[in-house]
Protein backbone atom coordinates (compact mmCIF):
# COMPACT_ATOMS: atom_id res chain seq x y z
CA UNK A 1 0.00 0.00 0.00
CA UNK A 2 2.85 2.39 0.90
CA UNK A 3 4.63 1.61 -2.39
CA UNK A 4 1.43 2.24 -4.34
CA UNK A 5 0.95 5.60 -2.61
CA UNK A 6 4.55 6.60 -3.36
CA UNK A 7 4.09 5.67 -7.02
CA UNK A 8 0.92 7.80 -7.18
CA UNK A 9 2.81 10.78 -5.77
CA UNK A 10 5.65 10.35 -8.26
CA UNK A 11 3.20 10.13 -11.16
CA UNK A 12 1.44 13.27 -9.97
CA UNK A 13 4.74 15.16 -9.77
CA UNK A 14 5.64 13.91 -13.25
CA UNK A 15 2.34 15.13 -14.67
CA UNK A 16 2.88 18.59 -13.20
CA UNK A 17 6.46 18.83 -14.38
CA UNK A 18 5.68 17.52 -17.84
CA UNK A 19 3.31 20.33 -18.74
CA UNK A 20 3.90 21.52 -22.34
CA UNK A 21 6.16 24.35 -21.16
CA UNK A 22 8.36 21.88 -19.25
CA UNK A 23 8.26 18.92 -21.60
CA UNK A 24 11.46 19.78 -23.47
CA UNK A 25 13.41 20.58 -20.34
CA UNK A 26 12.72 17.43 -18.31
CA UNK A 27 12.92 13.70 -18.89
CA UNK A 28 12.10 11.17 -16.17
CA UNK A 29 13.50 7.66 -16.30
CA UNK A 30 13.84 4.61 -14.07
CA UNK A 31 16.23 1.70 -14.31
CA UNK A 32 14.64 -1.76 -14.04
CA UNK A 33 16.45 -4.65 -12.35
CA UNK A 34 15.38 -8.26 -12.80
CA UNK A 35 14.71 -9.97 -9.49
CA UNK A 36 17.07 -12.86 -10.31
CA UNK A 37 19.92 -10.69 -11.62
CA UNK A 38 23.32 -10.55 -9.93
CA UNK A 39 22.65 -6.89 -9.14
CA UNK A 40 19.43 -7.82 -7.30
CA UNK A 41 21.33 -10.52 -5.43
CA UNK A 42 23.98 -8.04 -4.31
CA UNK A 43 21.31 -5.54 -3.26
CA UNK A 44 19.53 -8.14 -1.13
CA UNK A 45 22.76 -9.14 0.59
CA UNK A 46 23.66 -5.52 1.35
CA UNK A 47 20.22 -4.78 2.81
CA UNK A 48 19.69 -7.92 4.91
CA UNK A 49 23.27 -8.68 5.86
CA UNK A 50 22.71 -12.32 4.93
CA UNK A 51 25.49 -14.64 3.94
CA UNK A 52 25.23 -15.37 0.16
CA UNK A 53 25.25 -19.07 1.04
CA UNK A 54 22.00 -18.61 2.99
CA UNK A 55 20.03 -17.21 0.06
CA UNK A 56 19.06 -20.67 -1.11
CA UNK A 57 18.57 -21.20 -4.82
CA UNK A 58 19.68 -18.26 -6.95
CA UNK A 59 19.07 -19.64 -10.45
CA UNK A 60 21.40 -19.21 -13.39
CA UNK A 61 19.76 -17.19 -16.15
CA UNK A 62 17.85 -19.28 -18.74
CA UNK A 63 18.43 -22.49 -16.78
CA UNK A 64 15.48 -24.85 -16.14
CA UNK A 65 15.53 -23.81 -12.48
CA UNK A 66 15.29 -20.17 -13.55
CA UNK A 67 12.19 -20.75 -15.68
CA UNK A 68 10.65 -23.01 -13.03
CA UNK A 69 10.85 -20.30 -10.36
CA UNK A 70 9.38 -17.68 -12.70
CA UNK A 71 6.51 -20.01 -13.58
CA UNK A 72 5.88 -20.82 -9.91
CA UNK A 73 5.32 -17.13 -9.19
CA UNK A 74 2.96 -16.86 -12.15
CA UNK A 75 0.97 -19.87 -10.95
CA UNK A 76 0.67 -18.34 -7.48
CA UNK A 77 -0.64 -15.09 -8.97
CA UNK A 78 -3.18 -17.02 -11.01
CA UNK A 79 -4.37 -18.83 -7.88
CA UNK A 80 -4.87 -15.51 -6.14
CA UNK A 81 -6.86 -14.19 -9.08
CA UNK A 82 -8.96 -17.35 -9.15
CA UNK A 83 -9.62 -17.19 -5.42
CA UNK A 84 -10.68 -13.58 -5.85
CA UNK A 85 -12.97 -14.46 -8.75
CA UNK A 86 -14.71 -17.12 -6.65
CA UNK A 87 -15.89 -14.41 -4.26
CA UNK A 88 -15.54 -16.53 -1.15
CA UNK A 89 -17.58 -14.56 1.32
CA UNK A 90 -16.60 -16.51 4.41
CA UNK A 91 -13.57 -18.39 5.64
CA UNK A 92 -13.59 -20.42 8.85
CA UNK A 93 -11.46 -23.08 10.59
CA UNK A 94 -11.60 -26.45 8.82
CA UNK A 95 -12.98 -28.00 12.03
CA UNK A 96 -16.04 -25.75 11.74
CA UNK A 97 -17.13 -22.20 12.53
CA UNK A 98 -18.29 -23.10 16.05
CA UNK A 99 -16.95 -21.36 19.14
CA UNK A 100 -17.70 -22.28 22.72
CA UNK A 101 -17.13 -21.14 26.29
CA UNK A 102 -16.00 -24.01 28.53
CA UNK A 103 -16.87 -22.24 31.74
CA UNK A 104 -14.71 -22.43 34.84
CA UNK A 105 -12.02 -24.70 33.42
CA UNK A 106 -10.91 -22.25 30.74
CA UNK A 107 -11.49 -18.79 32.16
CA UNK A 108 -14.87 -18.19 30.49
CA UNK A 109 -13.42 -17.10 27.17
CA UNK A 110 -14.68 -18.40 23.82
CA UNK A 111 -12.60 -21.04 22.05
CA UNK A 112 -12.46 -22.72 18.67
CA UNK A 113 -10.55 -25.67 17.18
CA UNK A 114 -8.00 -24.82 14.51
CA UNK A 115 -5.62 -27.09 12.58
CA UNK A 116 -1.94 -26.29 12.06
CA UNK A 117 0.80 -27.82 9.91
CA UNK A 118 1.32 -30.96 7.81
CA UNK A 119 0.12 -33.41 8.93
CA UNK A 120 -2.47 -31.18 10.54
CA UNK A 121 -2.74 -31.07 14.34
CA UNK A 122 -5.78 -29.58 16.15
CA UNK A 123 -5.53 -26.92 18.82
CA UNK A 124 -8.24 -25.50 21.07
CA UNK A 125 -7.43 -21.77 21.03
CA UNK A 126 -8.95 -18.80 22.83
CA UNK A 127 -10.26 -15.92 20.70
CA UNK A 128 -8.76 -12.54 21.54
CA UNK A 129 -9.43 -9.31 19.65
CA UNK A 130 -7.22 -7.42 22.09
CA UNK A 131 -3.90 -8.89 20.88
CA UNK A 132 -2.24 -9.80 17.58
CA UNK A 133 -0.06 -12.90 17.79
CA UNK A 134 -1.40 -16.44 17.34
CA UNK A 135 0.61 -18.74 19.62
CA UNK A 136 0.29 -22.34 20.74
CA UNK A 137 2.21 -24.47 23.28
CA UNK A 138 5.30 -25.65 21.46
CA UNK A 139 8.45 -27.59 22.42
CA UNK A 140 7.39 -26.74 25.95
CA UNK A 141 9.71 -25.57 28.69
CA UNK A 142 6.90 -24.16 30.84
CA UNK A 143 3.35 -24.73 29.58
CA UNK A 144 -0.07 -25.42 31.06
CA UNK A 145 -1.15 -29.05 31.58
CA UNK A 146 -2.45 -30.57 28.32
CA UNK A 147 -3.92 -33.78 29.73
CA UNK A 148 -7.71 -34.11 29.59
CA UNK A 149 -7.65 -35.46 33.14
CA UNK A 150 -6.72 -31.98 34.34
CA UNK A 151 -9.94 -30.44 32.96
CA UNK A 152 -13.47 -31.55 33.73
CA UNK A 153 -14.86 -30.50 30.32
CA UNK A 154 -12.50 -32.36 27.96
CA UNK A 155 -12.68 -35.95 26.75
CA UNK A 156 -9.34 -35.83 24.89
CA UNK A 157 -5.86 -34.49 25.52
CA UNK A 158 -4.81 -31.14 24.12
CA UNK A 159 -1.89 -30.98 21.68
CA UNK A 160 1.60 -29.51 21.72
CA UNK A 161 3.03 -28.12 18.49
CA UNK A 162 6.52 -28.93 17.25
CA UNK A 163 7.92 -27.30 14.10
CA UNK A 164 10.10 -30.36 13.45
CA UNK A 165 6.95 -32.48 13.23
CA UNK A 166 5.39 -30.39 10.43
CA UNK A 167 6.55 -30.73 6.83
CA UNK A 168 5.33 -27.19 6.07
CA UNK A 169 6.95 -25.32 8.97
CA UNK A 170 9.58 -22.72 8.11
CA UNK A 171 12.21 -20.88 10.07
CA UNK A 172 11.52 -17.15 10.69
CA UNK A 173 14.81 -15.29 10.96
CA UNK A 174 15.65 -12.14 12.88
CA UNK A 175 15.89 -10.28 9.55
CA UNK A 176 12.20 -10.88 8.85
CA UNK A 177 10.16 -7.67 8.65
CA UNK A 178 7.74 -8.94 11.33
CA UNK A 179 10.46 -9.82 13.82
CA UNK A 180 10.10 -7.12 16.47
CA UNK A 181 13.04 -8.49 18.47
CA UNK A 182 15.38 -8.46 15.47
CA UNK A 183 17.56 -5.68 16.88
CA UNK A 184 18.39 -7.85 19.89
CA UNK A 185 19.53 -10.83 17.81
CA UNK A 186 23.19 -11.74 17.54
CA UNK A 187 22.87 -12.45 13.81
CA UNK A 188 20.16 -11.80 11.17
CA UNK A 189 19.79 -15.51 10.41
CA UNK A 190 19.05 -16.41 14.04
CA UNK A 191 15.51 -17.63 14.82
CA UNK A 192 13.30 -14.70 15.76
CA UNK A 193 12.36 -14.70 19.47
CA UNK A 194 9.13 -13.18 20.78
CA UNK A 195 7.69 -12.19 24.14
CA UNK A 196 4.15 -10.91 24.59
CA UNK A 197 2.94 -9.50 27.91
CA UNK A 198 -0.79 -9.44 28.62
CA UNK A 199 -3.05 -7.26 30.76
CA UNK A 200 -3.32 -9.70 33.66
CA UNK A 201 -0.30 -9.22 35.89
CA UNK A 202 2.68 -11.53 35.27
CA UNK A 203 0.89 -13.24 32.36
CA UNK A 204 2.97 -13.72 29.21
CA UNK A 205 3.96 -16.04 26.38
CA UNK A 206 7.46 -16.33 24.90
CA UNK A 207 9.27 -18.50 22.39
CA UNK A 208 10.20 -18.36 18.71
CA UNK A 209 8.29 -17.26 15.61
CA UNK A 210 7.61 -19.97 13.01
CA UNK A 211 5.81 -19.96 9.67
CA UNK A 212 3.33 -22.76 8.96
CA UNK A 213 -0.05 -23.28 7.36
CA UNK A 214 -3.49 -23.04 8.93
CA UNK A 215 -6.32 -25.15 7.56
CA UNK A 216 -9.56 -23.37 6.67
CA UNK A 217 -12.74 -24.04 4.77
CA UNK A 218 -14.26 -21.49 2.40
CA UNK A 219 -17.86 -21.24 1.31
CA UNK A 220 -20.51 -18.88 0.07
CA UNK A 221 -23.10 -18.27 -2.63
CA UNK A 222 -24.43 -21.84 -2.25
CA UNK A 223 -21.11 -23.35 -3.33
CA UNK A 224 -19.74 -26.47 -1.63
CA UNK A 225 -17.15 -25.76 1.03
CA UNK A 226 -13.57 -25.71 -0.25
CA UNK A 227 -10.42 -26.51 1.72
CA UNK A 228 -7.92 -23.66 2.01
CA UNK A 229 -4.35 -23.75 3.32
CA UNK A 230 -3.07 -20.36 4.46
CA UNK A 231 0.56 -19.67 5.42
CA UNK A 232 0.83 -17.55 8.59
CA UNK A 233 3.41 -16.75 11.25
CA UNK A 234 2.67 -18.28 14.64
CA UNK A 235 4.33 -18.16 18.02
CA UNK A 236 6.01 -21.38 19.10
CA UNK A 237 5.11 -20.79 22.75
CA UNK A 238 7.83 -22.51 24.74
CA UNK A 239 7.22 -20.67 27.99
CA UNK A 240 3.99 -19.30 29.43
CA UNK A 241 3.40 -17.57 32.77
CA UNK A 242 0.62 -16.30 35.01
CA UNK A 243 -2.94 -17.02 33.90
CA UNK A 244 -1.73 -19.13 30.99
CA UNK A 245 -0.50 -21.73 33.48
CA UNK A 246 -3.74 -21.67 35.49
CA UNK A 247 -6.32 -22.68 32.89
CA UNK A 248 -6.65 -19.66 30.60
CA UNK A 249 -5.89 -20.64 26.99
CA UNK A 250 -3.85 -23.76 27.84
CA UNK A 251 -3.75 -24.78 24.17
CA UNK A 252 -3.02 -21.38 22.67
CA UNK A 253 -4.40 -17.92 21.92
CA UNK A 254 -5.66 -16.70 18.53
CA UNK A 255 -4.83 -12.99 18.37
CA UNK A 256 -7.28 -11.20 16.08
CA UNK A 257 -6.03 -7.62 16.44
CA UNK A 258 -5.10 -5.05 13.82
CA UNK A 259 -1.38 -5.87 13.78
CA UNK A 260 0.54 -7.08 10.74
CA UNK A 261 1.23 -10.42 12.42
CA UNK A 262 -2.42 -11.29 13.16
CA UNK A 263 -4.19 -14.09 11.26
CA UNK A 264 -6.85 -11.78 9.68
CA UNK A 265 -4.02 -9.68 8.20
CA UNK A 266 -2.34 -12.72 6.63
CA UNK A 267 -5.63 -13.97 5.14
CA UNK A 268 -6.49 -10.60 3.62
CA UNK A 269 -3.00 -9.97 2.21
CA UNK A 270 -3.02 -13.42 0.59
CA UNK A 271 -6.25 -12.47 -1.22
CA UNK A 272 -8.13 -15.33 0.45
CA UNK A 273 -10.83 -13.22 2.06
CA UNK A 274 -11.96 -9.67 2.71
CA UNK A 275 -10.13 -7.83 5.47
CA UNK A 276 -12.88 -8.34 8.02
CA UNK A 277 -14.21 -10.97 10.41
CA UNK A 278 -17.17 -11.53 12.70
CA UNK A 279 -17.73 -13.13 16.07
CA UNK A 280 -21.10 -14.13 17.45
CA UNK A 281 -21.65 -15.26 21.05
CA UNK A 282 -25.00 -16.81 21.99
CA UNK A 283 -26.68 -17.03 25.40
CA UNK A 284 -25.98 -20.78 25.61
CA UNK A 285 -22.19 -20.21 25.51
CA UNK A 286 -21.90 -21.27 21.87
CA UNK A 287 -20.92 -19.03 18.99
CA UNK A 288 -19.53 -18.57 15.47
CA UNK A 289 -16.34 -17.20 13.90
CA UNK A 290 -16.15 -16.12 10.24
CA UNK A 291 -13.29 -14.45 8.39
CA UNK A 292 -14.33 -12.20 5.50
CA UNK A 293 -17.72 -11.37 7.02
CA UNK A 294 -18.57 -7.67 6.72
CA UNK A 295 -22.03 -8.12 8.20
CA UNK A 296 -25.54 -7.55 6.85
CA UNK A 297 -26.55 -4.29 5.22
CA UNK A 298 -28.96 -3.64 8.10
CA UNK A 299 -26.32 -3.66 10.84
CA UNK A 300 -25.40 -0.60 12.87
CA UNK A 301 -21.80 0.57 12.93
CA UNK A 302 -19.26 3.04 14.24
CA UNK A 303 -15.72 3.92 13.19
CA UNK A 304 -12.61 2.75 15.02
CA UNK A 305 -10.52 5.51 16.56
CA UNK A 306 -6.77 5.95 16.07
CA UNK A 307 -4.28 5.93 18.94
CA UNK A 308 -1.45 8.43 18.51
CA UNK A 309 -2.39 8.70 14.85
CA UNK A 310 -2.31 4.93 14.22
CA UNK A 311 -5.00 2.27 14.18
CA UNK A 312 -3.52 -0.28 16.55
CA UNK A 313 -6.51 -1.68 18.46
CA UNK A 314 -10.29 -1.85 18.13
CA UNK A 315 -11.13 1.36 20.02
CA UNK A 316 -14.51 3.05 19.60
CA UNK A 317 -15.95 6.29 20.94
CA UNK A 318 -19.13 6.11 23.03
CA UNK A 319 -21.03 9.41 22.84
CA UNK A 320 -23.38 8.76 25.76
CA UNK A 321 -24.75 6.00 28.01
CA UNK A 322 -28.40 5.33 28.75
CA UNK A 323 -30.18 3.34 31.46
CA UNK A 324 -33.56 2.30 30.13
CA UNK A 325 -34.90 5.36 28.30
CA UNK A 326 -32.83 7.83 30.29
CA UNK A 327 -29.61 9.02 28.65
CA UNK A 328 -27.08 10.46 31.09
CA UNK A 329 -24.99 13.59 30.66
CA UNK A 330 -21.20 13.49 30.69
CA UNK A 331 -21.00 9.75 30.06
CA UNK A 332 -18.90 9.74 26.90
CA UNK A 333 -15.75 7.60 26.85
CA UNK A 334 -13.47 5.53 24.63
CA UNK A 335 -13.55 1.74 24.83
CA UNK A 336 -11.53 -1.20 23.58
CA UNK A 337 -13.77 -3.93 22.12
CA UNK A 338 -12.09 -7.04 23.50
CA UNK A 339 -13.34 -10.62 23.29
CA UNK A 340 -10.43 -11.60 25.54
CA UNK A 341 -12.00 -9.85 28.56
CA UNK A 342 -14.91 -11.54 30.32
CA UNK A 343 -16.63 -8.45 31.75
CA UNK A 344 -17.19 -4.83 30.74
CA UNK A 345 -15.15 -2.07 32.39
CA UNK A 346 -15.97 1.65 32.35
CA UNK A 347 -13.98 4.72 33.43
CA UNK A 348 -14.80 5.35 37.08
CA UNK A 349 -16.73 8.61 36.58
CA UNK A 350 -18.93 7.01 33.90
CA UNK A 351 -19.34 3.85 35.98
CA UNK A 352 -20.61 5.87 38.95
CA UNK A 353 -23.30 7.63 36.89
CA UNK A 354 -24.49 4.43 35.20
CA UNK A 355 -24.54 2.25 38.31
CA UNK A 356 -26.33 4.88 40.41
CA UNK A 357 -29.04 5.34 37.75
CA UNK A 358 -29.35 1.54 37.38
CA UNK A 359 -29.74 1.20 41.15
CA UNK A 360 -32.41 3.91 41.17
CA UNK A 361 -34.44 2.12 38.50
CA UNK A 362 -34.13 -1.53 39.49
CA UNK A 363 -36.98 -2.95 41.57
CA UNK A 364 -35.00 -5.10 44.01
CA UNK A 365 -33.25 -4.87 47.36
CA UNK A 366 -29.53 -4.15 47.22
CA UNK A 367 -27.29 -6.52 49.15
CA UNK A 368 -23.63 -7.30 49.79
CA UNK A 369 -21.86 -10.64 49.37
CA UNK A 370 -18.83 -11.20 51.54
CA UNK A 371 -15.65 -11.19 49.50
CA UNK A 372 -17.37 -9.98 46.33
CA UNK A 373 -15.98 -7.00 44.38
CA UNK A 374 -19.42 -6.30 42.89
CA UNK A 375 -20.94 -3.20 44.48
CA UNK A 376 -24.41 -3.36 42.93
CA UNK A 377 -25.91 -6.76 43.79
CA UNK A 378 -29.53 -7.51 44.62
CA UNK A 379 -31.68 -10.16 46.27
CA UNK A 380 -34.49 -11.86 44.41
CA UNK A 381 -37.36 -13.80 45.94
CA UNK A 382 -38.20 -15.87 42.86
CA UNK A 383 -36.32 -18.31 40.65
CA UNK A 384 -36.68 -15.87 37.75
CA UNK A 385 -34.72 -12.67 37.58
CA UNK A 386 -36.86 -9.52 37.80
CA UNK A 387 -37.08 -7.16 34.86
CA UNK A 388 -34.04 -4.90 34.86
CA UNK A 389 -33.35 -1.74 32.84
CA UNK A 390 -31.20 -2.06 29.74
CA UNK A 391 -27.82 -0.39 29.29
CA UNK A 392 -27.30 1.40 25.96
CA UNK A 393 -24.14 2.82 24.45
CA UNK A 394 -24.86 5.62 21.98
CA UNK A 395 -22.52 6.28 19.05
CA UNK A 396 -22.35 8.91 16.32
CA UNK A 397 -25.24 9.10 13.82
CA UNK A 398 -27.59 7.86 16.57
CA UNK A 399 -26.31 4.28 16.37
CA UNK A 400 -27.04 2.38 19.57
CA UNK A 401 -25.62 -0.75 21.18
CA UNK A 402 -28.27 -2.09 23.56
CA UNK A 403 -27.51 -4.60 26.31
CA UNK A 404 -30.91 -5.89 27.35
CA UNK A 405 -29.65 -8.04 30.21
CA UNK A 406 -26.65 -6.25 31.80
CA UNK A 407 -26.62 -8.49 34.89
CA UNK A 408 -25.57 -11.99 35.86
CA UNK A 409 -27.41 -14.30 38.30
CA UNK A 410 -26.11 -15.60 41.60
CA UNK A 411 -26.98 -19.20 42.32
CA UNK A 412 -27.37 -20.70 45.76
CA UNK A 413 -28.42 -24.14 46.98
CA UNK A 414 -32.04 -23.41 46.06
CA UNK A 415 -31.34 -21.91 42.65
CA UNK A 416 -31.16 -18.21 41.79
CA UNK A 417 -30.88 -16.07 44.94
CA UNK A 418 -29.79 -12.76 43.44
CA UNK A 419 -28.04 -10.89 40.63
CA UNK A 420 -25.34 -8.24 40.10
CA UNK A 421 -24.74 -5.48 37.58
CA UNK A 422 -22.04 -6.97 35.32
CA UNK A 423 -19.92 -3.83 35.01
CA UNK A 424 -16.79 -2.83 36.89
CA UNK A 425 -14.93 0.50 37.17
CA UNK A 426 -11.40 0.94 35.84
CA UNK A 427 -8.70 3.56 36.20
CA UNK A 428 -8.00 5.90 33.31
CA UNK A 429 -10.27 7.12 30.53
CA UNK A 430 -10.26 3.96 28.38
CA UNK A 431 -12.94 1.36 29.11
CA UNK A 432 -13.45 -2.14 27.73
CA UNK A 433 -16.54 -3.61 26.11
CA UNK A 434 -16.04 -7.23 27.10
CA UNK A 435 -17.37 -10.55 25.98
CA UNK A 436 -20.42 -10.40 28.27
CA UNK A 437 -21.83 -7.33 26.47
CA UNK A 438 -21.06 -8.83 23.05
CA UNK A 439 -23.33 -11.79 23.79
CA UNK A 440 -26.43 -11.87 21.58
CA UNK A 441 -24.74 -9.88 18.82
CA UNK A 442 -23.04 -10.69 15.56
CA UNK A 443 -20.10 -8.34 16.01
CA UNK A 444 -18.17 -7.42 12.87
CA UNK A 445 -14.59 -6.14 12.94
CA UNK A 446 -14.40 -4.51 9.51
CA UNK A 447 -10.70 -3.78 9.21
CA UNK A 448 -11.00 -2.80 5.56
CA UNK A 449 -13.29 0.13 6.36
CA UNK A 450 -12.05 0.55 9.97
CA UNK A 451 -15.53 0.08 11.42
CA UNK A 452 -17.21 -1.97 14.12
CA UNK A 453 -20.58 -3.40 13.07
CA UNK A 454 -23.23 -5.15 15.14
CA UNK A 455 -26.64 -6.75 14.71
CA UNK A 456 -28.80 -8.87 17.02
CA UNK A 457 -28.35 -12.58 16.34
CA UNK A 458 -28.77 -16.02 17.89
CA UNK A 459 -25.63 -17.06 15.96
CA UNK A 460 -27.58 -19.64 13.96
CA UNK A 461 -30.26 -17.94 11.88
CA UNK A 462 -28.30 -15.17 10.16
CA UNK A 463 -30.22 -12.78 7.95
CA UNK A 464 -27.88 -13.74 5.10
CA UNK A 465 -27.64 -17.42 6.10
CA UNK A 466 -28.11 -18.53 2.49
CA UNK A 467 -24.50 -17.59 1.79
CA UNK A 468 -23.12 -18.27 5.28
CA UNK A 469 -21.77 -21.83 5.76
CA UNK A 470 -22.64 -23.16 9.21
CA UNK A 471 -21.07 -26.61 8.95
CA UNK A 472 -17.48 -27.85 8.60
CA UNK A 473 -16.05 -29.19 5.36
CA UNK A 474 -17.19 -32.62 4.22
CA UNK A 475 -15.02 -35.38 5.55
CA UNK A 476 -13.76 -33.27 8.45
CA UNK A 477 -15.42 -34.46 11.66
CA UNK A 478 -15.64 -31.62 14.16
CA UNK A 479 -13.80 -31.91 17.44
CA UNK A 480 -16.02 -32.49 20.47
CA UNK A 481 -17.48 -29.50 22.26
CA UNK A 482 -18.73 -29.71 25.85
CA UNK A 483 -22.40 -30.06 26.64
CA UNK A 484 -24.24 -27.32 28.52
CA UNK A 485 -24.15 -29.54 31.59
CA UNK A 486 -20.38 -29.88 31.32
CA UNK A 487 -20.04 -26.13 30.99
CA UNK A 488 -22.00 -25.60 34.20
CA UNK A 489 -19.37 -26.95 36.54
CA UNK A 490 -19.80 -25.21 39.92
CA UNK A 491 -16.88 -23.27 41.30
CA UNK A 492 -15.18 -20.02 40.48
CA UNK A 493 -12.43 -18.96 38.16
CA UNK A 494 -10.86 -15.63 37.40
CA UNK A 495 -12.13 -14.43 34.02
CA UNK A 496 -9.41 -14.23 31.44
CA UNK A 497 -7.82 -10.98 30.52
CA UNK A 498 -5.92 -11.35 27.29
CA UNK A 499 -5.11 -8.35 25.17
CA UNK A 500 -1.53 -7.26 24.72
CA UNK A 501 -0.23 -5.08 27.54
CA UNK A 502 1.85 -1.91 27.24
CA UNK A 503 5.62 -2.16 27.48
CA UNK A 504 5.49 -1.13 31.14
CA UNK A 505 4.24 -3.89 33.46
CA UNK A 506 0.74 -3.55 34.84
CA UNK A 507 0.33 -2.67 38.47
CA UNK A 508 -2.69 -4.91 38.59
CA UNK A 509 -4.27 -5.70 41.92
CA UNK A 510 -6.44 -8.71 42.51
CA UNK A 511 -9.43 -9.32 44.72
CA UNK A 512 -11.10 -12.69 44.91
CA UNK A 513 -14.78 -13.48 45.17
CA UNK A 514 -15.95 -16.14 47.56
CA UNK A 515 -16.23 -19.41 45.60
CA UNK A 516 -19.66 -20.17 47.07
CA UNK A 517 -21.17 -17.63 44.69
CA UNK A 518 -21.14 -19.04 41.17
CA UNK A 519 -23.27 -18.56 38.09
CA UNK A 520 -24.27 -21.82 36.48
CA UNK A 521 -25.54 -20.08 33.35
CA UNK A 522 -23.34 -17.20 32.30
CA UNK A 523 -20.43 -15.91 34.35
CA UNK A 524 -18.21 -16.82 37.29
CA UNK A 525 -18.00 -14.62 40.37
CA UNK A 526 -14.33 -15.16 40.98
CA UNK A 527 -12.77 -12.04 39.50
CA UNK A 528 -9.29 -10.66 39.19
CA UNK A 529 -9.68 -6.89 39.11
CA UNK A 530 -7.19 -5.12 36.92
CA UNK A 531 -6.76 -1.74 35.24
CA UNK A 532 -7.37 -1.91 31.51
CA UNK A 533 -4.56 0.03 29.90
CA UNK A 534 -4.45 1.52 26.43
CA UNK A 535 -2.06 -0.28 24.09
CA UNK A 536 0.46 2.31 22.97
Amino acid sequence: MAARSLLSVLLLVACVLLEPQNARALTLSARLIHRFSEEAKALRISRSGEDPKDLGRWPQKNSMDYHHLLASTDFQKQKMKLSSSRHFQFLFPSEGSNTVSFGNDFGWLHYTWIDIGTPNVSFLVALDTGSDLFWVPCDCIQCAPLSASYYSTLDRDLNEYSPSGSNTSKHVSCSHELCESGTNCKSPKQSCPYTVDYYTENTSSSGLLVEDILHFAAGGDDRPNTSIEAPVIIGCGMKQSGGYLDGIAPDGLLGLGLGEISVPTFLAKAGLTKNSFSMCFDEDDSGRLFFGDQGPATQQSTSFLPSNGNYETYIVGVEACCIGNSCLKQTSFKALVDSGTSFTFLPEAVYDKISEEFDRRVNATITNYAGSPWKYCYNTSSQDLPKVPSVTFMFVANNSFVVHDPVFPINGNQGVVGFCLAIQPTDGDIGTIGQNFMTGYRTVFDRENLKLGWSRSNCQDFSDAKSMPLTPSKGTPPNPMPTNEQQSTPGGFAPAVAGRAPSKPSAASSRLVSPQFCSLRLLPLLLVLFPILLVI
